[in-house]
């Protein structure tokens, strides 16, 4: 299953490939539907397993977006299954999202350089990376300390 599942209009593929691109340079496993949904696979089962167990959501905010059922429906499932959820902003202002977005600190692109989006993208990704690597390393000496406490219970 994805690290990261990236929520967006099929209108602002281009940008999500972008981001996918990023996500994947730091070693992410990334769940795109465009590319990652097999010919013949079922659509909707696929895209909410893929959701569930990605412990980051990344909405691409545009006004396409916004006004995509799917993606308002993969917002709420990011939201109640209390994903970390990232709004990237290219083509509206953060006062523009709805509240149930608004609450999440994101990335704002709208007017940036493409050297300033590439360094935002980039940062995000590491910062994605960081954290899942974190959850490793707990999980590793939550593990070491089970194998502990049962190596002392046998002698």
């Amino acid at each position: 299953m994805a690290d990261v599942f990236i929520s967006y209009s099929a209108k602002d593929e281009q940008l999500a490939k972008f981001v996918l691109s990023h996500l994947v340079a730091h070693s992410l496993t990334v769940f795109l539907a465009s590319i990652s949904v097999a010919p013949g696979a079922r659509w909707t089962p696929r895209i909410i397993d893929e959701l569930q167990a990605s412990d980051w959501v990344i909405l691409l905010a545009s006004k396409n977006a916004l006004a995509s059922p799917n993606v308002q429906l993969e917002v709420g499932g990011a939201i109640f299954g209390k994903k970390k959820l990232v709004p990237i902003m290219w083509d509206l202002q953060p006062s523009e999202l709805p509240r149930w977005v608004s609450d999440f600190q994101g990335l704002i692109l709208t007017g940036a350089t493409m050297e300033n989006i590439n360094l935002q993208v980039a940062q995000l990704a590491a910062g994605i990376k960081e954290s899942k690597v974190k959850g490793q390393l707990i999980a590793g000496a939550v593990f070491a300390g089970l194998l502990w406490l049962l190596s002392q219970n046998e002698t």
